[in-house]
């Protein structure tokens, strides 16, 4: 009986705080980051303003973090597909096809992250997080230098994976703000063929 009660307890919990997620992302896509408050969004979600602090105790940067991984989710899966590359041909197709993809989704999510760019100006905890989500994108692209340096493809197999992984990465992520603040005139294929080629061909043999 006590666990069922315990269980009972959990999924509630469960549904209100996606009640408190829902009800912020409206608030947040209305509002932006300075105007949201956790009073606004307590109300949208029609619940007490406490209750939003007992699931996210640090209030609404708490919130748009969640939001930020879930949002980020999209471009991590990309990030993680299977890199298998027998040839520098190969590597380079599979590289621009990812990094295309990547730049896709900055169009398709612009809204969220010109709103993550305004919260980075205002919120540490938010800064710190997208930090964070950068060193977890570049940890899983050094995999795939790994990954290249093991099969002898590497043009030198003394590079340093994080740092080949950061010259792919960085250059994408520049055209991904440029993407969502609407500051960009190139197309995603043109500027994703110019990151990779300059990547794959100076990695590889």
């Amino acid at each position: 009986m006590a666990m069922a009660k315990k269980d009972s307890m959990t999924e509630r919990g469960g549904r209100t705080r996606e009640k408190i997620l829902g009800a912020a992302r409206e608030v947040f896509s209305e509002s932006g980051y300075k105007d949201t408050t956790v009073s606004l969004i307590a109300s949208r979600a029609k619940i007490g303003y406490g209750t939003v602090y007992a699931h996210f105790p640090a209030g609404k940067d708490e919130v748009l973090l969640e939001i930020m991984e879930d949002i980020m989710g999209d471009f991590y899966e990309i990030a993680t597909a299977e890199y298998t590359p027998a040839s520098k041909e190969e590597a380079f197709r599979f590289t621009l096809a990812n990094t295309k993809s990547f730049l896709g989704l900055a169009s398709l999510h612009r809204d969220w992250l010109a709103l993550f760019y305004e919260a980075f100006g205002q919120s540490e905890m938010v800064r710190v997080r997208w930090d964070e989500i950068t060193e977890r994108f570049i940890a899983r692209i050094a995999k795939n230098v790994d990954i290249v340096k093991a099969k002898g493809l590497s043009r030198n197999p003394h590079y340093d994976s994080l740092v080949i992984a950061g010259s792919l990465y960085y250059p994408a992520e520049k055209y991904v703000w440029k993407i969502a603040l609407g500051k960009n005139a190139q197309s995603a294929e043109e500027i994703a063929h110019n990151i990779v080629e300059l990547y794959t061909y100076g990695l590889f043999k």
